[in-house]
């Protein structure tokens, strides 16, 4: 992977967001069109700004070498403002309007599972960029993820707070789908790993604007740590502000939320106050190709603190862009059976050695070891080591 200034401008002259979609049966030299469904709108909207030009950038690098047998890639952007309805009325006019050979994007479960009822539908591939549910992949045979499961997720949060030696946290989990999901998960693990929780789970409004009432019960139950499972960044910047307001001294843990903009700006002072904040997500980077991704997104958007969403959306349209070389720039059928029998990829996201990688009957690109653990400094995350905390 080899990113100059040259070749990012020379090919962003070739990217267009227009409606003048290739897809299935075009002309072999009409574009092909790629949607990405993201909640442009909302309270993810700046994490959704980065998948959206991590996508630009993606697809300007495999114009530039050649494109699909060569053929160009377009993307067209779709906001669904982080609902399922509009998910699904924006990937059924990206199939039916615009022709799209595939859809790559929605940032939550919700909108994920209501983009895959409309891409097993219609036969079009769809692969999750940020989306973690299991559900959302179980049986399917068009759609595909490059992220995190939900469960590693929820396994590792328990596995830091035992390897930080908490006896007794309380489980905080948003009001939504993966929420919900999220708070039997956490229980299921620390059960298997005897980690007891100091009462019963808190549960907080998604996307909500005031959670001090939900703080302070959790306060009551006089835990040594927090353990958070739901969707939104701005969510747990807000946990972490009204924890250090009411005097909530403890280690806060979760996922990738924890590591937005969204977050860090909400959370303020309470990043560097607390006594851990801690996080895990799907990137590492001390690898050389994630290095080079954050250079070159640096210096065609501005530098910018970037997660695993970005990156994952990058790593999927590389991805894409083989798979539709293998399949002639067909898709359909003919494009998931190339996805079904891609080789091994190691991205710009994951771990280190973790691959990328589907088969016909598994549509999780990531398994096994592929979570990097993080530690907020302020503003800034740090890897860390946790048998050196």
């Amino acid at each position: 992977m080899k990113f100059t200034r040259t070749l990012a401008v020379a090919a962003a002259a070739a990217l267009t967001l227009g409606a003048c979609g290739g897809g299935d049966g075009g002309d072999e030299n009409d574009p092909l069109t790629v949607a990405v469904v993201i909640p442009l709108t909302g309270a993810s909207a700046r994490t959704a700004e980065q998948m959206e030009n991590a996508a630009k950038l993606a697809v300007s690098e495999i114009n530039a070498d050649g494109g699909v047998n060569g053929r160009d890639l377009e993307i067209k952007v779709y906001d669904d403002e982080l609902t399922p309805e509009l998910a699904t009325k924006e990937a059924q006019r990206a199939i039916t309007r615009d022709k799209a050979v595939a859809i790559i994007g929605a940032q939550s479960s919700g909108e994920a599972l209501a983009i895959r009822e409309v891409a097993e539908r219609s036969k079009v591939p769809f692969i999750t960029s940020s989306a973690t549910s299991e559900a959302v992949t179980e049986d399917a045979k068009f759609t595909y993820r490059i992220a995190p499961l939900l469960t590693d997720y929820a396994n590792g949060v328990v596995d830091t707070a035992t390897a930080l030696g908490l006896k007794d946290p309380v489980l905080m989990n948003d009001s939504g789908p993966a929420g919900l999901q999220l708070k039997d998960l956490f229980l299921a693990h620390a059960q298997e790993v005897g980690l007891e929780f100091a009462g019963s789970p808190v549960e907080y409004p998604i996307n909500g604007t005031d959670v001090s009432a939900q703080v302070a019960t959790a306060s009551k139950q006089n835990p040594d740590g927090v353990l958070v499972g739901g969707s939104a960044g701005s969510d747990h910047g807000l946990i972490a502000k009204t924890m250090l307001e009411q005097g909530l001294d403890v280690p806060l843990i979760g996922f990738s939320p924890i590591l937005v903009n969204d977050a860090i700006k909400i959370a303020g002072d309470a990043y560097s106050e607390l006594p851990g904040v801690y996080s895990l997500q799907n990137l590492d980077q001390t690898k050389d190709g994630t290095k080079e991704f954050f250079a070159a997104y640096a210096e065609e958007f501005g530098e910018d603190k970037l997660t695993e969403h970005p990156a994952q959306t990058y790593d999927a349209f590389h991805v894409l862009a083989d798979a539709l070389k293998a399949s002639d720039g067909e898709g359909g059928q003919k494009l998931a059976d190339a996805l079904d029998s891609m080789e091994p990829f190691e991205g710009v996201s994951g771990k280190a050695g973790a691959q990328i990688e589907f088969t016909a009957d598994r549509h999780d690109g990531y398994q096994g070891d592929y979570l990097v653990t993080y530690k907020m400094n302020g503003p800034e995350a740090e890897q860390v080591d946790l048998a050196k905390e």
